[in-house]
């Protein structure tokens, strides 16, 4: 059997819940396909900031952080796409957005934290000149399946979250396979995460080989879809700075404990 084909220039995000083996089969295509893997961007951060948060404030401390460091990680998969590579992402870069509408519409965060965070990733959106992924994988799995490589990894999640994970995962799943798939159209692709990583691997080694290479989709049309997808009135979608509004550290609770992702 002759070498695997190459999937050149092109950028493909990896999605799905926690547990779904995003890290372990984008490593695993990327070096079958002679790719890059890019890991998620809070294992890019040094230091590594602590995932928990206690307050609204922390909270969007901790996302807006996070959000810069989207923005790092989409100019440095892009350009390494303009120069012919496969760049496999580890989760797309809207995770911060995306996580945090799910802490909310889940009750685990307050909907206050919401404005400031939109407008934050709609602003990067506008000057980094983000598009959307060349093709956008999700790994569907099985709660079982979750449960079961979860329970594997407890230093990566902590059983006390296993709840939480799998609640703001299925509002993910949700988001992605209801709201953005018709958005994305040829660049969305929904693939069985159950089997072993190896046979996981090939199935979306397979997609990125078949990835579109249609015209670029804005990606500020896939941020107004997240917010959108929470609920109440949607936030409107700013290009444009702000002038700081009220404090995000005034009292507002927070329900539940801090989180890990």
């Amino acid at each position: 059997m002759g070498s695997p084909r190459r999937a050149r220039g092109r950028l493909v995000a990896l999605e799905g819940a926690p547990g779904s083996g995003k890290t372990t089969v984008g490593a695993r295509v990327a070096a079958r396909l002679g790719g890059v893997f890019l890991p998620e961007a809070w294992r890019r951060l040094r230091p590594r900031p602590s995932l928990a948060f206690r307050s609204p404030a922390a909270l969007l401390r901790l996302e807006t952080r996070l959000v810069a460091a989207e923005g790092r990680r989409y100019r440095s998969a892009r350009a390494l796409a303009r120069r012919g590579h496969l760049v496999l992402a580890d989760t797309g870069f809207f995770g911060p957005l995306a996580y945090t509408e799910g802490l909310v519409a889940e009750g685990l965060a307050p909907a206050a934290v919401l404005p400031p965070l939109r407008r934050t990733v709609a602003v990067a959106v506008a000057r980094g000149g983000w598009v959307a992924p060349d093709l956008t994988v999700y790994l569907a799995t099985d709660a079982a399946t979750r449960r079961r490589r979860v329970a594997g990894d407890p230093a990566g999640h902590p059983p006390a979250l296993a709840d939480r994970h799998e609640a703001v995962g299925e509002w993910e799943r949700r988001l992605y396979v209801d709201r953005l798939a018709p958005l994305l159209g040829p660049r969305f692709r929904s693939v069985s995460g159950r089997g072993s990583p190896g046979a996981v691997a090939r199935r979306v080694a397979a997609a990125a080989l078949a990835a579109s290479t249609a015209d670029p989709l804005p990606a500020s049309v896939l941020v107004r879809a997240i917010a959108d997808a929470a609920p109440g009135p949607p936030t409107p979608v700013r290009t444009r700075p702000r002038r700081p509004g009220p404090d995000p550290r005034s009292p507002v609770p927070v329900a539940g404990r801090p989180r890990h992702r």
